[in-house]
């Protein structure tokens, strides 16, 4: 069975916004990459309701996407605590960001590995690009 690609690649870019994901796995591509969005100095990634078939942790990566060079990386988050239930959260913080119009994240590690083992879901995945959350 295919794993479901939920959110969708775009070139537009739009700073907040949230929707799931469904049996992504490590490394980007079509199966583990978010979609675009534009930001100035801060983004928060945000989970909750995680699942996976394997152990409860993923990494979580922030990277620009740069047409005419090399994407730039920005680390590397790991997520456990969305694993707890649907209303857990986990939540990676980036700060000190340059001004960007294509940032992107994609899972790595799923499932504490490195070789691609395991599929990744979550009810809800979003990105907050506004420093003061209420």
């Amino acid at each position: 069975m295919a794993p479901a690609f939920v959110l969708a690649l775009s070139s537009g870019s739009s700073a907040n916004w949230s929707s799931s994901i469904g049996g992504w796995t490590d490394g980007g591509g079509s199966n583990g990459q978010s979609r675009y969005w534009a930001d100035e100095s801060y983004t928060e990634i945000i989970f909750k309701g995680c699942t996976e078939n394997g152990s409860d942790t993923t990494g979580v990566e922030l990277w620009d996407y740069d047409a005419l060079s090399a994407n730039d990386f920005y680390g590397e988050k790991t997520f456990t605590n969305c694993f707890n239930g649907t209303t857990y959260a986990s939540r990676g913080e980036y700060t000190g960001l340059p001004t960007e119009s294509d940032y992107y994240f994609q899972v790595d590690n799923v499932g504490g590995g490195s070789n691609a083992c395991c599929l990744l879901w979550a009810t809800y995945a979003g990105v907050d690009t506004t420093l003061a959350d209420s």
